[in-house]
């Protein structure tokens, strides 16, 4: 049986870890940095926060920008397996005609 004592003492230590996990979440920092500057256990950490979570905790998540895949500015063309052409957005047509009538020729 668990004494009120040792329960306030419990009581206590969860609150503890869970503020720091709270301010951990909302800091942007990995978990180690965080550890680090607050100087934390990194292994209690990871202890209270599995424990904390099983507990039904409130999930919070965070928006992580996502930068646009940017489509390559050119167009590669190969002509077998001798040549092979880069041909960048805004080409001339011309040039481009010029280019596989000389290659056409080889």
């Amino acid at each position: 049986m668990i004494t009120a004592s040792r329960q306030n003492q419990r009581t206590k230590k969860q609150k503890y870890w869970q503020r720091h996990i709270e301010k951990w979440s909302q800091s942007g920092l990995s978990q180690t940095a965080y550890c680090r500057e607050y100087k934390l256990k990194t292994k209690s950490f990871t202890y209270f926060k599995s424990r904390l979570k099983k507990k039904n905790l409130p999930v919070q998540f965070v928006q992580v920008p996502v930068e646009p895949v940017r489509a390559p500015s050119f167009l590669k063309l190969n002509i077998g397996s001798s040549f092979q052409i880069d041909i960048p957005d805004g080409f001339s047509q011309n040039t481009l005609t010029q280019v596989l009538q000389v290659l056409g020729g080889v």
